[in-house]
Parts: C-alpha cells; structure tokens; sequence
C-alpha cells in the first residue's frame, strides 16, 4: 500500500529586468507626403493582396489624383495592386491569337501600398517609405 504524502503548494516568482533599450521615438510622430501617383492618372481597379476590391462595383473606380496627401506614420497602409483595366472589374481580357483562336489574358498586378486616410482611395507605386518625403514640423 502507497502512503500519498501532502506537500505545500509553491510559487516562484520572478522580477522582470528588461535588459535591452528600445526606443520609443522612431517614426512616431512623422506626417509623411503621401504622392498618389499609382496609373498616371488612368483608370484602374485598386486590390488588396487578399484579392478584395476595393473598386468593386459599376462607376466604382480609381485614377490617381496625383497629389500629395499628409498622412500620419501611425495610419493604416496596405498593400496591393492595380489593374489598369479601365476600372471595369475585370481581372484579365480576351486577346485575338489566330482566326478562331481566343486566349484569356489576366492584367499585369502592379504593386502598390494603398492609404484610405482621408475616406477615399490613394495609391502609390513607391513601395518603400524610406523613400517617402516628409512634411516638415
């Protein structure tokens, strides 16, 4: 016969010591100029790399404004592609190769980051932030 013997419940706990700096500044704070160049203007259906449209729908569709847009580091910027189909929804188009003879082409998925800052659609074709120019403080 097994005697079960009862023994004290222990905690051990532990400090935190946080033995790394991290800075709390970096781009907090900074407004970039957002330039919402993506097309040159042409007309376009705007994506998210999920595959959701955000131009989905008849008279639903994007043309850069070619301006520059303050946009805070702390905003949502996704990432994407365009289609320069003529904002029609379509992901590709029917291209002649012969007399009978038809072949589907999808449009070329142009990468861009995507800002909906101010409530519309923006898009730029200058995917590094780096490279983004800043509004002055």
């Amino acid at each position: 016969m097994e005697r079960k013997v009862w023994r004290r419940p222990l905690t051990k706990v532990q400090k935190f010591e946080a033995n790394e700096y991290v800075a709390a500044c970096g781009d907090s704070g900074t407004t970039y100029l957002f330039n919402c160049n993506a097309g040159g203007g042409a007309l376009a259906d705007i994506y998210l790399n999920d595959g959701t449209n955000l131009t989905d729908g008849s008279w639903h569709y994007f043309h850069a404004c070619q301006e520059k847009h303050e946009a805070s580091s702390m905003d949502d910027f996704q990432k994407g592609y365009m289609l320069l189909n003529g904002g029609n929804d379509e992901t590709g188009h029917w291209v002649r190769n012969g007399f009978l003879d038809w072949e589907y082409v999808p449009y070329e998925k142009i990468p861009v980051i995507i800002w909906q800052g101010d409530g519309d659609i923006h898009a730029t074709t200058t995917l590094d932030q780096n490279d983004w120019e800043t509004a002055k403080s």
